[in-house]
């Protein structure tokens, strides 16, 4: 985005230059005056995608839950008052997990056992023979018992995770009735189950606000908060005014949801940190939304340019009028009223500066670039004398007038794998930026003396895929 201007001056003069032997064509009408200030810069929206692979995080957290749950003294009988005791064993399965809408819902199967047994008491102390039952035990199955774990899920403003979990439900599919005294064990066991299900979830909860996210934020947030180096281009700062998040959302291991991010971006060719920021803005509320769309405020000091112009065309030969000549050196200058001087050095079969004066304008609507009053400057009087009139033809001003403009529309699609090339990087480790662009707009131009201001839009999609937790 940052260097469509630059492809913009260079083909102006390149196509200045080499459609010196095209053929005639219509001169065409006058744009409308130059803009002399750019547009309110608008606030710009990305909706980025974000991949979050977790499947080493839920390996993690299913280790922390032990596959098999028993009664305090197992295999021994836990007597929970005088005249009754028991024990059990559950066995569970493997975690199922879903997440919509930032509720986490984790399902498990299990099987489980259990004994028990009564007697009477007397002044608290056993006085008959305790009499039991069991089930699950020897050759008949063990019970089955279905169970729910729920996690809500929350990002604080400071980039932290918050859940709440616990057993949503505990049920069982095969309850056990201890048939000689009538007594349903069943609610014990699932009690006991359900309250080693909530401090698993406790477990998890520590663990999950221990996840520190500050080794993938802090390098987002440093390179956000100042100019970013852009080639041979110029440096951009990205100036987000405010961060949101979307709903969560998990399938096929990977958690999805949706960043949303405010900005006001700006490029120039000065790479001054006039301010620096260390911090992304505090979350805020939740978003939706797809793809971006950019329009930033671009400023090159004339220095800059020459430099790229030059690196482009340098080497580059023209034939005019059977005159081969090559490129130099390329420098350009604002005048007053809008307008820049072209002082393009050459050598070859004559050698000489020439010099080209114009005014800029640029069609918005078209997304047509033109200089309509191009001209030589009649100052290039040495190349005169060593070209004659060649150079000064009206009829070869007029076509390189004609020739000399720069459909924006065609200039994207043509760079348009190089500027995508930028959506498609590691940010940082384990942190990688995939997307393309659909979209480039010049919005505005404004020819000073001292520098070129630009007003861009680029409209496209990306995202980000994070491969690891730390």
């Amino acid at each position: 985005m940052n260097n469509r201007i630059y492809f913009v001056l260079a083909f102006l003069v390149a196509c200045s230059l080499s459609s010196c032997s095209a053929s005639k064509k219509k001169a065409s009408p006058s744009a409308a005056a130059p803009v002399r200030v750019l547009p309110t810069l608008p606030e710009s929206e990305l909706y980025l995608p974000v991949k979050v692979v977790i499947k080493p995080f839920l390996k993690h957290a299913e280790s922390l839950a032990p596959r098999e749950l028993t009664s305090t003294g197992w295999p021994e009988y836990f007597q929970t008052g005088c005249d009754f005791r028991y024990k059990y064993r559950f066995i569970r399965s493997a975690f199922q997990f879903t997440c919509v809408n930032n509720r986490v819902q984790v399902n498990m199967s299990g099987v489980y056992q259990i004994a028990g047994s009564k007697t009477v008491c007397a002044m608290g102390q056993p006085v008959y023979p305790w009499v039991g039952g069991s089930c699950g035990f020897g050759n008949e199955p063990m019970r089955k018992v279905n169970i729910t774990l729920r996690s809500d899920l929350q990002f604080t403003p400071d980039y932290r995770l918050r859940t709440v979990t616990r057993a949503e439900k505990v049920q069982a599919v095969d309850r056990c009735l201890v048939t000689l005294f009538k007594t349903d064990v069943t609610q014990q066991v699932l009690d006991s189950i359900a309250a080693s299900i909530n401090a698993f979830g406790k477990s998890v909860d520590a663990m999950v606000s221990g996840i520190n996210f500050d080794n993938y934020l802090q390098p987002i947030a440093e390179k956000a908060g100042k100019k970013i180096p852009l080639s041979t281009y110029g440096y951009m700062k990205l100036n987000a005014s405010a961060v949101r998040l979307g709903a969560v959302n998990y399938s096929g291991d990977t958690l999805r949801f949706t960043a949303g991010v405010s900005c006001y971006p700006e490029v120039s060719s000065d790479s001054i940190n006039y301010s620096v920021t260390r911090h992304l803005p505090p979350l805020t509320g939740t978003t939706s939304g797809n793809g971006f769309n950019l329009t930033a405020n671009a400023k090159y000091d004339y220095t800059t340019i020459d430099t790229l112009l030059t690196k482009t065309l340098r080497n580059r030969e023209f034939e005019v009028k059977g005159e081969k000549i090559r490129i130099v050196s390329v420098n350009v200058r604002g005048l007053d009223g809008y307008k820049v001087e072209f002082r393009i050095q050459f050598t070859g079969t004559k050698r000489g500066t020439l010099f080209l004066k114009g005014t800029p304008e640029l069609d918005t609507a078209l997304q047509v670039l033109s200089v309509p009053d191009l001209e030589y400057d009649l100052n290039s009087s040495s190349l005169a004398l060593q070209l004659g009139k060649t150079f000064f033809s009206r009829k070869i001003l007029e076509n390189l007038r004609n020739q000399a403009r720069i459909n924006v529309t065609e200039l994207y699609t043509k760079n348009k794998s190089r500027i995508d090339s930028q959506f498609n990087r590691i940010i940082t480790d384990g942190v990688t930026l995939q997307g393309s662009t659909q979209g480039l707009k010049l919005t505005g131009l404004v020819i000073n003396r001292d520098n070129v201001q630009v007003q861009a839009n680029l409209k496209g999609n990306a995202g980000l895929v994070i491969s690891n937790i730390p």
